[in-house]
């Protein structure tokens, strides 16, 4: 069947991908902004205090200014059947992301919102008041602090000790995990997929961040992943198998992490297809984003445990990064162009998500603000996105209609981009 694939895909549209899985079909470097230790500090568009608690928030009263997602405990829970996590990975302007999720949010949603270790201190998770800037835009926003997984790697102390250490050190630094802020780790290796010594380290860097002093909670894992327009997969399907088999290390990320997210960086030359419905690219586009959940799902009993633990964890990590050079994707389209793209990827997660087990609500964004794009077009984008996961998590249920407008009307989905294809590679995932 992998012999296939050669002839189904163009190799010259690949995009960066991790080595360990077969040959790169380009190497390029990201020209996002990778932060140079300043702060992304603009301010709460709210009246919250550090708690993140509207001040109004317990007196018995549903006030003007406050909802079912801002105080529950007045205005009674929200009627969610279908909630939602959704992560936002940073690299930077992550307070242009946290504010239009305030503006429109979802009833339904919590938001976690990563914020980036700074670039000359990679062991340090990010403080200066942010992650409680984050807490006070409302109850329902958490922080998440980046393990920098290469960095740590290369620190003395155990796998576990170092995991501890982070904890102590996201304390120290502002992070409340009682208020739902948690830790994610960022840029784990391709080699996990085929190398057990990776594996038995990464179990105990997790259990050490889980554990922590005794206080324990789960927090996110991002895994290195393969741009949507590689063609030969036939290193990464054996390799993803092997992992997959492996039911000790599911059987100890199940204990640890609460979010597996996959780096799956649609790209608008792959998804965006011109004439197409709506239901026609999400199908192509669900069988990239969803792939590994979905392999596991098509395995064998050997499978199982990864089967299982993906059902309830798996979170695909999709694409708003705006004109981002070649670390993920051509995003270099028009920012109309781009707010479609971003809806089409909640569309079709949405859509997935009724029929499987997975993702559920569990979903996720990379953000950054790219050299030469304006903080006013970025807001737009944010917001977009911000509409998109509002109306597809809606109070009632929502809809995946309900990303691409907030009537359901497909207005927002509908992206093109002369000369997109689809790559049938990953449709041949599944089977085994």
């Amino acid at each position: 069947m992998w012999a296939l694939l050669l002839a189904c895909a163009d190799a010259s549209k690949g995009h960066p991908r991790d080595s360990d899985d077969g040959p790169a079909p380009d190497t390029g470097s990201s020209t996002v902004d990778t932060d140079s230790g300043s702060t992304d500090s603009a301010p709460p568009t709210d009246s919250a205090d550090s708690t993140g608690t509207a001040p109004g928030c317990g007196d018995g009263a549903c006030g003007s200014d406050e909802s079912c997602w801002s105080c529950a405990a007045d205005c009674g829970a929200c009627d969610c059947p279908v909630p939602a996590e959704v992560l936002v990975y940073h690299q930077s302007a992550w307070n242009l992301v946290a504010d239009a999720f305030l503006a429109d949010p979802s009833p339904c949603a919590d938001y976690y919102l990563h914020l980036p270790a700074v670039a000359d201190h990679k062991l340090d998770p990010r403080g200066g008041g942010e992650p409680e800037a984050i807490r006070a835009r409302g109850p329902r926003m958490h922080a998440l602090a980046e393990f920098h997984w290469s960095t740590w790697a290369a620190a003395e102390g155990s796998p576990y000790d170092k995991g501890v250490a982070f904890r102590r050190a996201m304390e120290e630094a502002g992070y409340d995990v009682a208020a739902g802020d948690t830790w994610a780790v960022n840029e784990l290796p391709s080699s996990v997929r085929s190398d057990p010594a990776t594996r038995a380290e990464v179990t105990e860097v997790l259990r050490g961040l889980h554990e922590g002093d005794g206080v324990e909670v789960k927090g996110a894992v991002y895994v290195v992943g393969l741009g949507q327009g590689t063609a030969d997969l036939s290193t990464y399907a054996a390799n993803l198998e092997d992992w997959l088999q492996d039911a000790e290390f599911w059987e100890a990320v199940n204990l640890s992490t609460r979010w597996w997210a996959q780096e799956v960086y649609a790209d608008p030359d792959w998804t965006c297809l011109p004439d197409a419905t709506v239901a026609e690219v999400s199908t192509p586009l669900n069988h990239y984003v969803q792939h590994v959940a979905r392999h596991a799902e098509g395995g064998p009993d050997s499978a199982n445990t990864a089967q299982s633990y993906l059902g309830r964890a798996y979170t695909p990590l999709m694409n708003a990064v705006w004109r981002a050079g070649e670390g993920y994707g051509n995003t270099d389209v028009p920012l109309d162009t781009m707010q479609h793209f971003v809806s089409q990827q909640v569309y079709a997660t949405r859509a997935w998500s009724t029929d499987h087990t997975y993702p559920d609500g569990r979903f996720g964004f990379a953000w950054a603000r790219s050299d030469g794009v304006e903080d006013a077009d970025l807001a737009v984008l944010a917001a977009r996105l911000a509409s998109a996961v509002h109306y597809a998590w809606d109070e009632g249920g929502g809809s995946a209609a309900g990303a691409c407008s907030p009537s359901g009307a497909y207005t927002w989905c509908a992206c093109e981009v002369e000369g997109a294809q689809t790559n049938p590679a990953w449709g041949l995932l599944g089977s085994w």
